[in-house]
């Protein structure tokens, strides 16, 4: 059954032009190990295509995580605006069935400062329905949102988001330098990016700087490191 509708209006607050431009991105697929404290325990597929959406361009972007033998199993579509990144749709699928651990299936849609659909757990059904009085970007979509924005030596943005749990957050995204980065191609020079919405809880994120992708990230005993090939593991 359904809860009851909660509404929720924010509060004002001043926000930057923030200059994302989805031309920054590439067309591609790429597939990530996810490593806690130097183990690999599991994959991250991760795929991104033009599209269409009622005539307008689009990217297309599906996240999958799978890792501890299949315990936790998390496939996020995004369709995002090809130019601005900012959503216009959300479908999240955690776990293949009820009796999973966290199983949720999340259907958003997101309009003019608006996000609406359904939150679906082994609880039960609830409604999503959210207004904000300034532009957010989706807060499932770190890596590719940051891959977005003009990096260079000592930049630092602020990009408002919204996430289905979370809420509201203000994230810092700065860059702090460069480094090498050994993927299965060869190696990459990248930006050093570090992110987050709390100065004690910051994301290390390496963004290619010459063909702008996301080669991974640590957070705090958890990583993603670029890895060869591997097909989606739906």
């Amino acid at each position: 059954m359904f809860a009851s509708l909660a509404m929720l209006t924010v509060a004002a607050i001043t926000t930057p032009t923030v200059p994302l431009d989805g031309a920054r991105l590439s067309a591609d697929s790429a597939c990530y190990d996810i490593v806690v404290r130097g183990k690999s325990v599991g994959t991250t597929w991760q795929r991104i295509r033009p599209a269409e959406k009622n005539g307008r361009a689009t990217w297309d972007i599906v996240v999958h995580q799978r890792f501890a033998d299949g315990s936790f199993d998390m496939r996020d579509h995004f369709v995002v605006d090809r130019k601005t990144m900012q959503p216009l749709s959300l479908e999240s699928d955690r776990g293949k069935d009820t009796t999973a651990k966290g199983w949720h299936r999340i259907r958003i849609a997101y309009g003019d400062r608006h996000a609406s659909g359904t939150r679906q757990t082994a609880e039960g059904t609830s409604p999503i329905d959210t207004n904000f009085d300034h532009a957010v970007w989706d807060g499932n979509l770190w890596g590719l949102t940051f891959t977005a924005l003009p990096l260079k030596e000592g930049a630092t943005f602020t990009v408002p988001t919204w996430q289905y749990d979370k809420g509201l957050e203000q994230l810092t995204v700065k860059v702090v330098g460069k480094e090498i980065v050994h993927t299965p191609s060869g190696d990459v020079s990248a930006w050093t990016v570090m992110a987050g919405g709390s100065p004690d809880r910051l994301v290390h994120y390496r963004i290619a700087v010459d063909a702008p992708a996301e080669l991974g990230y640590e957070a705090g005993p958890f990583a993603q490191v670029p890895r060869g090939p591997c097909v989606d593991p739906s």
